[in-house]
């Protein structure tokens, strides 16, 4: 089946046929079932619900909505009064102080606030729907990244009622950011507040990366998989490896600020370059965490709107992971300035250079694929042709700056100016503004007004040149970013009052577009269930969709379903029968489908998590253990740390399943899919093996710090400093083994069946690892080795810390699975919190070995 003539797109046709004329979507019978599928899946009513809901759509249009409150408040209102200020010469609309503050949070704001919490709601919001499931793994866990996300958010802006708002930059470089040159609170509600939403990142990274590779409609391989869930795919394990080194500088900055270390201080042994080191592992990251979903976004759209299937699809996902990769190779790029070796300084720059190569082949396949088709000039495709104009010429300053003697002129001007906002505006808001109206009609049911898009797209393409186009020139003329005003005689004048002016349109553009939002989702027209006639999955159900998204799954075997299958639920034989059996059974509780990873054949049915209460407490105590390190109230870190522990618990405490396992033995025989009423196997091993991952990244980062730290010391410990004991931690390691083993032992006798000597097992698996983690505690209080006289005893004690921290989660995770083994919860058909502990525990002893031979080894041997 070929694209319909594109003439024929628009509310009322809804698809393609043999390319003369619209031809009807396939049908989505619903079964009998439906309605009550609707009421099992939805939230409470109510405040109830507000608080306790875990719906994908739910929390996906809460990060939209709260990302572009924070883009009106950061974005736009900051960047106005900024532009205003630079408008003439010596103008005093505002003063030095207020001028750094408002770039600070400007940056700040753009960067952690408003455009990764609007991708991460794009996701959560459509990746069920796009992949043709009904709800994301850990409904709970995307609520609680809502929550802190927005709490951190709150907890950042509330410096301006202290008027203590940060302005050291929305990098916060070192020695400016430390004690000495920001001693007052200015500093920590930027460290700590923004500390938060990066935790509400990171755990909506876990919630997507298992949803995509293991929650898809039967029969969607990764072949066929949706280039949008490619990108947020690549997106959240950039998240993780990305924001994780960033939250251990913040933890040193941290305490450095607040506990007297001496990470940052030159004369105690540390070095302010650390900071950079750690910051730019996030920061170049960061930008192309925000390009690839993007890019997404993109190529979910030309197709729709060219009639023509996308060109070069391998090379696009072979293209964005390539940028995954590299994007982590590149982060000295910010660093040309600070005196690197020539050396470096070549590698890095030519990994500059090399990125555009994986972003130049999306570039060819976009056009290729406009040139193949005929292309229909409606709002999303008019923002789609403007990204790839200004992000093309973003591109090529940014290649400009790849090269270390240009750079070295243009670091600190203008020019940089100009070149980040033609990157971060083209690549990523324009793609932005392209999906929501794409995709609003899918979830309000309602178009956005046409007429008004196009004057929205049109206010932003001239405004943003006018604005961003003359800081290149300005800047190469030497004018110097960070600067509030500047004397008549430099002849930048006339260039920042065109560029204040774009600004002007620019806003004007945002207002076109909010009035839109408000307008058309009470008065909009009438949106089908596939307006434009798409080709991908969420185009097939109502507008807007119900609450568990589909009745009866659909089997996938295309990479456009909508236009080249007449029967969603057809394919397969077996497989027809196990999605119509889900669409009727079980009625009892949400249940959802992990499918294989590559082959997308059906593995498990699990029960998918109910609204709770206690992510919002989890998240209420993780910000009031920040709150309480802003206050320096240390008492209530440990109030934080109980609302944290004993909430978690609650929200991870087994409830009885609502089916026998006779019943799922039954269904498992007639369809050859295990059923797990308790909860999910595969997705508890996934959800493990990511947060393994993301304890091991965090190490990997204090150990970069620990050798950075070294090779910056000619002598290691310092002078006067004896190194720590090897007694403690030798008893310490031995057990920990024992605890691994012990804890295995349980888990080989649980998943055999033989649940004799299970218990024993535990309980001297939580016995070794209590031991352990006295062991540790013992020897980090008895190595006499101060935090803060020098950065050897600062690293000491935070790396020890740090593996101290591990013990203790391994030996809470060890009663709470003897607890629960005590009741009788386990069997050889539920036994996935003891094989997670079991897990844990294996790099619970790995991280110790690595930890123990470079404390306590390696001062020894050197």
């Amino acid at each position: 089946m070929t694209a319909p003539d594109p003439s024929t797109v628009g509310p009322g046709h809804t698809g393609p046929s043999d390319g003369t004329g619209p031809a009807a979507t396939p049908m989505v019978v619903e079964p009998p079932t439906h309605d009550r599928l609707d009421r099992l899946w939805a939230d409470p009513p109510g405040l109830r619900g507000q608080l306790t809901g875990v719906q994908n759509d739910k929390i996906g249009k809460r990060l939209l909505l709260t990302g572009f409150f924070f883009l009106i408040l950061g974005g736009s209102v900051d960047s106005v009064v900024m532009r205003l200020q630079l408008a003439v010469p010596n103008n005093d609309l505002i003063g030095p102080e207020l001028y750094n503050e408002l770039f600070t949070n400007h940056g700040s704001v753009t960067m952690f606030l408003v455009i990764l919490p609007i991708f991460e709601g794009f996701a959560i919001l459509l990746l069920p729907l796009v992949l043709g499931t009904r709800e994301m793994p850990f409904p709970r866990l995307g609520a609680f990244s809502y929550w802190t996300f927005l709490l951190g958010g709150l907890l950042y802006y509330s410096a301006t009622l202290f008027q203590l708002v940060p302005n050291a930059g929305w990098f916060a470089y070192t020695p400016l950011s430390g004690p000495d040159f920001s001693p007052d609170l200015a500093l920590d509600f930027w460290v700590l507040g923004l500390g938060v939403a990066e935790v509400g990142a990171i755990a909506a990274g876990f919630e997507i990366i298992i949803g995509v590779l293991k929650m898809r409609a039967p029969g969607m391989t990764l072949a066929r998989m949706p280039l949008f869930a490619w990108s947020v795919l690549v997106m959240a394990f950039m998240i993780l490896f990305a924001f994780t080194p960033l939250i251990i500088g913040s933890l040193l900055l941290e305490l450095d600020r607040g506990f007297g270390t001496q990470f940052f201080d030159p004369t105690q042994g540390g070095s302010s370059l650390l900071w950079q080191h750690l910051f730019w592992i996030f920061g170049h990251p960061e930008v192309y965490i925000q390009f690839v979903p993007a890019t997404g976004v993109v190529s979910m759209i030309l197709p729709v709107f060219t009639r023509q299937r996308i060109v070069g699809y391998q090379w696009l996902v072979a293209a964005l992971v390539g940028i995954g990769f590299l994007s982590f190779g590149l982060w000295a790029h910010h660093m040309f300035a600070v005196g690197l070796p020539p050396m470096v300084l070549g590698f890095f720059a030519a990994a500059s250079m090399a990125i555009a190569i994986p972003a130049g082949i999306q570039i060819f396949a976009w056009l290729a694929t406009i040139w193949a088709g005929r292309a229909l000039w409606r709002t999303p495709m008019l923002f789609v042709l403007g990204f790839l104009v200004i992000f093309v010429l973003g591109g090529i300053t940014g290649v400009m700056v790849a090269a270390p003697p240009f750079d070295l002129q243009a670091h600190d001007s203008h020019f940089i100016v100009g070149h980040l906002h033609y990157v971060l505006i083209g690549g990523v808001a324009f793609p932005i503004f392209a999906g929501v109206y794409y995709w609003f009609p899918k979830f309000t049911g309602r178009m956005l007004s046409e007429r008004l898009g196009r004057w929205n797209f049109w206010l932003l393409f001239i405004g943003v040149n006018i604005t961003f186009f003359p800081m290149h020139i300005v800047g190469l003329m030497g004018m110097p970013r960070r600067i509030y005003t500047y004397d008549e005689s430099t002849g930048w004048g006339p260039y920042n009052l065109i560029s204040t002016g774009g600004v002007l349109v620019v806003v004007s553009g945002i207002a076109v577009f909010v009035w839109n939002v408000v307008r058309s989702a009470r008065r909009g027209d009438p949106a089908g269930a596939n307006p434009w006639g798409a080709d991908t999955l969420e185009w097939a159900v109502p507008s807007p969709p119900s609450e568990h998204g589909w009745s009866v799954l659909p089997i996938v075997t295309s990479r456009h379903p909508l236009w080249d299958q007449d029967d969603l639920h057809s394919g397969d034989a077996r497989l027809e029968r196990f999605v119509q059996a889900i669409g009727r059974w079980p009625l009892r509780w949400r249940a959802a489908v992990v499918v294989g990873t590559a082959d997308g054949r059906p593995q498990e049915v699990f029960r998918v998590a109910d609204p709770s209460i206690w992510p919002l407490c989890t998240a209420l105590g993780v910000v009031t253990i920040f709150v309480a390190e802003l206050a320096k109230l240390r008492w209530g870190l440990a109030v934080g740390g109980v609302i944290v522990v004993g909430s978690a618990i609650a929200w991870n405490w087994p409830s009885p399943a609502d089916m026998t396992e006779a019943e799922e033995a039954a269904f498992e025989r007639e369809h050859g899919v295990a059923v797990n009423a308790g909860g999910s196997v595969v997705v508890a091993t996934w959800g493990m093996g990511l947060a393994i991952l993301f304890v091991s990244i965090a190490f990997a980062s204090l150990l970069l710090s620990y050798f950075y730290l070294r090779l910056e010391n000619p002598q290691w410990p310092p002078p006067g400093v004896t190194g720590p004991g090897l007694g403690g931690p030798a008893l310490a390691a031995l057990a920990a083994l024992t605890a691994a083993v012990s804890v295995r032992v349980a888990l080989h006798r649980v998943r055999t069946g033989h649940r004799a000597g299970v218990l024993a097992a535990l309980a001297t698996g939580a016995l070794a690892t209590g031991a352990a983690v006295a062991g540790q505690a013992a020897a980090l209080l008895g190595s006499g080795i101060s935090g803060t006289a020098h950065a050897y005893g600062s690293i000491f004690s935070t790396l020890s810390g740090f593996l101290l921290v591990v013990m203790t989660a391994a030996f809470t995770m060890v009663l709470l699975v003897l607890v629960w083994a005590a009741r009788g919860l386990y069997d050889a058909r539920r036994y996935a919190p003891v094989a997670n502990v079991a897990r844990f525990h294996t790099a619970m002893v790995a991280i110790w070995l690595i930890g123990f031979g470079t404390l306590y080894l390696g001062p020894v041997l050197t």
